[in-house]
């Protein structure tokens, strides 16, 4: 989705700079919000002081709302890749031949046998290795 995501992106990041510009050039006033918000006096000041006007406002009615620019814009993305799916301007991905669950179990499986494989050795040298012990207790 990356080549769809981030011209998409884009294009919602201007639109909703573009929309917040024109509020702020019609007159919203953020600082209340920001007030009423609970936002430290530090950060309301740099915009109560500013002789940025417009853009800044803007700036900070975008960094206000992203929470909902993202949500737009997965959205967007999730439509747009549909769109161009269905008009065959993006190929299909090809069908998970396997998931990852599936190999869990196989590795499962395999590590579970080769634990057995290794206690069946173990056990074999143990009595080897006790049998000789004995051995040599029975020759002393």
């Amino acid at each position: 989705y990356g080549k769809v995501l981030i011209p998409v992106h884009l294009i919602t990041s201007g639109v909703w700079f573009g929309m917040f510009y024109y509020a702020a050039i019609k007159g919203v006033n953020v600082v209340p919000f920001l007030e009423l918000t609970g936002l430290p006096d530090s950060v309301v000041n740099i915009l109560k002081n500013s002789q940025s006007g417009n853009a800044l406002t803007a700036y900070a009615l975008l960094k206000i709302a992203m929470p909902t620019q993202y949500t737009v814009t997965l959205g967007g993305t999730s439509f747009t890749v549909k769109y161009l799916r269905s008009h065959g301007y993006m190929s299909t991905p090809p069908p998970v031949k396997e998931y990852p669950q599936d190999r869990m179990e196989e590795t499962k499986e395999l590590l579970t046998e080769k634990l057995e494989e290794t206690k069946d050795r173990l056990s074999e040298k143990l009595q080897e290795t006790k049998g000789k012990a004995s051995f040599k207790k029975k020759v002393e």
